[in-house]
């Protein structure tokens, strides 16, 4: 079979990074939701968030209900493939987003949040994995930032819908994205490297042929005894010793294994910890505070538009400038911009601030520029390139997990942070976690951009090899 070339050739890699990419659209109206939504139940059913309290915990379960979608994730996309994961999310989402739009009391809409983050557990590893499993290595960067792009969108979408609709309305409306997933699915193959691990070659050739991938090697059979049973399984290495000579617990735990997955998830953490889902669960709470001369809602659809625009810019540099320069160039603005925030509410208080107004909105949007070119694509980019194919199923889970925790955390200690520190200190925070990440980014990551996923699998073997070595000889 001859190699496509030109925009043909990258038609079906497109197509199916946009159909996974809609579970990433539907993320985006879950933590969109709650910016516009919150405010429409105050005025229209204030029983349901009575306080502080019951406001964190409508905003930050989601991510809670996603820790468990994260953990059940890794026996599906082991067992069932990337695709059946992707679609049993579907219909789970649609029941949450409905039991919220009939919601009568606060048990109900926070069972209904809970669902629908549990779907985003679902989501978030599996449709990066299948995406960047069904990309060739010269446009993975592309069509793997693409659910970024998505989950941005979907995020303006239920902003703009919650400047009209009532909390009630905007989750009834919310359910159609999912809906649509489940459909778009279907006619779609199942990843090409899932098949021949399970020693389906057959389907493995169709799929392959179906994206126009390079042609499989006739004599490259995974034999039945190297074919993925357990989530600790993993290739042999060059020199012919198979791990499965060794307990699964000790493979697991090798060098080559544990060091890209350590780096996935301090990426996970940096990203959440930059302070963007405060940002964005709170935008309308953050305007509507610092006393912004422009209508709430007009500057959170705004910061919102700027973060999608800026995903499409990242779409076109990411296989360009490289995974390092952009997440450096991210952390570095969001730093500055999380700084001026801060300044901005430790002038507010001293009533200093009469000539600053136009401060909180310039700083909000140029952090989406910062957040957008970098942290919002990158880090689930990587930890599909960075961990091992033999892993990557319960690993990809577990890093999702993590993502999950740690913004649960952010999100639910949010108000407590700003009671603790005042806004101006909860910013800076954030501001320091975002030096933070630049550091780790120079110092640990290695770059991944053109590499293929099994290059990159083969620089950790090699570097642990050589780590090895090296102690041997000392």
């Amino acid at each position: 079979m001859q190699k496509s070339s030109g925009y043909v050739g990258w038609l079906p890699h497109f197509l199916l990074a946009i159909a996974a990419s809609l579970g990433y659209l539907s993320i985006g109206l879950v933590r969109g939701f709650s910016s516009p939504a919150v405010p429409s139940m105050q005025s229209l059913a204030p029983h349901l968030v009575p306080d502080e309290e019951a406001i964190s915990w409508i905003v930050a379960i989601p991510a809670l209900g996603a820790l468990f979608g994260s953990l059940c994730a890794s026996p599906f996309l082991q067992r069932i493939g990337r695709r059946k994961t992707l679609m049993i999310s579907s219909p789970l989402a649609v029941a949450g987003w409905l039991l919220i739009t009939f919601a009568y009391n606060s048990e109900m809409l926070l069972v209904g949040r809970s669902v629908i983050g549990f779907c985003t557990g679902i989501i978030i590893p599996s449709a990066q994995v299948y995406v960047n499993e069904c990309s060739q290595p010269q446009i993975r960067g592309v069509f793997g930032s693409l659910p970024a792009l998505f989950m941005s969108g979907g995020i303006v979408i239920s902003y703009i819908m919650g400047t009209w609709l009532t909390w009630q309305e905007l989750a009834g409306a919310s359910a159609v994205f999912p809906a649509a997933l489940l459909f778009v699915l279907v006619p779609l193959p199942e990843s090409p490297a899932w098949l021949m691990d399970r020693g389906r070659v057959e389907e493995a050739d169709k799929a392959i042929k179906w994206l126009r991938l390079q042609p499989r090697d006739p004599t490259d059979q995974i034999p039945k005894e190297q074919r993925q049973t357990s989530v600790f399984t993993v290739l042999p290495d060059q020199a012919g010793h198979s791990e499965g000579e060794k307990s699964t617990m000790e493979a697991f735990l090798r060098r080559p294994v544990m060091l890209p997955f350590c780096m996935s998830l301090f990426l996970m953490a940096f990203q959440q910890l930059s302070g963007i889902d405060s940002v964005v669960f709170y935008t309308v709470d953050i305007f509507r505070s610092a006393g912004s001369s422009i209508n709430e809602n007009l500057c959170t659809i705004l910061v919102g538009m700027v973060r999608f625009v800026f995903n499409i810019v990242a779409l076109f540099v990411v296989d360009r400038a490289g995974r390092k320069p952009l997440l450096q160039a991210s952390g570095f603005l969001m730093a500055l911009t999380m700084a001026a925030l801060g300044g901005y509410f430790y002038l507010l208080k001293k009533d200093q601030a009469d000539q600053l107004k136009f401060l909180p909105l310039l700083s909000l949007i140029l952090f989406m520029i910062g957040y957008s070119i970098g942290y919002c694509t990158l880090p689930y980019l990587m930890m599909g390139e960075l961990l091992p194919v033999r892993q990557r199923s319960f690993l990809s889970s577990a890093a999702g997990s993590f993502n999950m925790v740690v913004m649960f955390v952010v999100l639910k200690t949010y108000p407590n942070l700003k009671a603790a520190l005042g806004k101006d200190g909860a910013f800076w925070f954030y501001s320091a976690m975002c030096i933070l990440s630049c550091v780790f980014v120079a110092v640990m990551l290695p770059e991944t951009k053109g590499k293929s996923l099994e290059q990159i699998e083969e620089y950790f073997e090699r570097k642990h090899k050589s780590k090895i070595y090296s102690s041997s000889s000392i």
